[in-house]
């Protein structure tokens, strides 16, 4: 359907979404009906069922043997991570405490319905990961799970068909691999696009940012407990590959000049996150320089928990918020007058050299 009705002539605008704009969503919806149809009378293409069944059966296998804890640290320690940009950051913690051990097991581990059994997340900072982490990850799914991993939309990784029993050995094997942090799924479990880094697209480090805002919000207890399932999103530029539009606090790359200088910047969005009925795309709050973006948060955080309505989570407070409040308590970050301008200011997050934002063709054709 996208061959015959898709804008050949203009590259930057042939894409499907400017094509659905274009027909609108009823005669779009008809062309794909009438083509998915056609596809299946000639034979062409298989009908694929993705509907989960009803219910699922306990998988049958022989668990594999688990890797130590002591030879699991050994192996990760000993790899060399290459390559330009940003690592992983690899800490093993050969000894995780009780106290460790209950945070992650409160934020990381989510019941099956099938009694017994859990859900357990790795938390990946960024989504990075080793390849020896990788290929301890594999041994724990054979030795844990079912032999699967998933990958989760906050670039966690998820074990299915935990036994309940085995959750603490899990965890002290995760930890000594360095990927043992708890905060799945809270304010602190930051995702991100590659950013300027690698794509070709990207006008801002989304990376850099995302690295700085984690270490920043885990350092800092008091912000996750009054965050109540905030979630950050990150995005390099406008085609939005972090999802920043639907997460409670969205942050989109850009860039505004002081002087003859350019400055990295981010727009700030509020209000955004998908539900079961549909998704909320989030708006656009302000305009902030990137050194400025964690006291952003740290703002936006402390608004919420000053003014929220009672049992009111964060993501219903910033989708019914007034955008004028949110807009008046971030309007002095803003500003940036050269005069006030630091060097740091013309730096973009995760590197050493001064900004200097080059958009390329990319492979998308964006």
């Amino acid at each position: 359907m996208f061959a015959r009705l898709g804008d050949y002539q203009h590259k930057q605008r042939n894409r499907m979404k400017f094509l659905i704009k274009a027909l609108g969503w009823t005669r779009w919806r008809e062309e794909y009906d009438r083509e998915l149809a056609a596809c299946r009378l000639r034979g062409e293409v298989p009908t694929l069922e993705i509907d989960p069944p009803e219910s699922e059966p306990r998988p049958e296998w022989a668990k594999d043997s688990s890797p130590s804890v002591g030879h699991i640290a050994s192996r990760v320690l000993a790899g060399r991570v290459n390559g330009p940009g940003m690592t992983p950051t690899i800490v093993p913690l050969f000894h995780a405490g009780d106290d460790q051990y209950a945070r992650w097991r409160a934020t990381n581990v989510h019941p099956q319905k099938q009694f017994g059994y859990v859900m357990a997340i790795a938390s990946v900072p960024l989504g990075d990961l080793s390849s020896e982490q990788m290929r301890v990850l594999g041994e724990l799914a054979r030795a844990y799970g079912d032999g699967a991993v998933r990958v989760t939309p906050d670039q966690d990784l998820l074990f299915r068909w935990v036994n309940a029993c085995d959750v603490r050995q899990l965890y002290r094997r995760l930890a000594a691999a360095g990927l043992g942090l708890a905060e799945a799924g809270t304010i602190a479990d930051v995702a991100s696009c590659p950013g300027a880094e690698t794509c070709r697209l990207a006008v801002t480090q989304s990376r850099g940012l995302g690295r700085l805002l984690e270490d920043h919000l885990r350092a800092r207890p008091d912000l996750l407990a009054a965050a109540d399932g905030a979630r950050i999103k990150i995005s390099g530029c406008p085609n939005g590959c972090g999802q920043h539009h639907v997460a409670t606090i969205g942050f989109q790359g850009s860039v505004r000049r002081v002087g003859s200088r350019a400055v990295p910047q981010y727009f700030v969005m509020v209000g955004g996150g998908a539900q079961e009925n549909g998704a909320a795309f989030g708006r656009l709050a302000a305009k902030i320089p990137a050194r400025r973006i964690p006291e952003t948060v740290e703002r936006l955080i402390a608004l919420y928990a000053r003014e929220k309505a009672d049992e009111e989570s964060a993501v219903a407070f910033f989708q019914r918020i007034d955008l004028a409040i949110v807009k008046t308590t971030l309007a002095d970050l803003e500003l940036l007058p050269a005069e006030d301008a630091s060097l740091a200011d013309f730096i973009d997050l995760g590197e050493a050299n001064e900004f200097a934002p080059e958009v390329m063709d990319g492979e998308c054709s964006a």
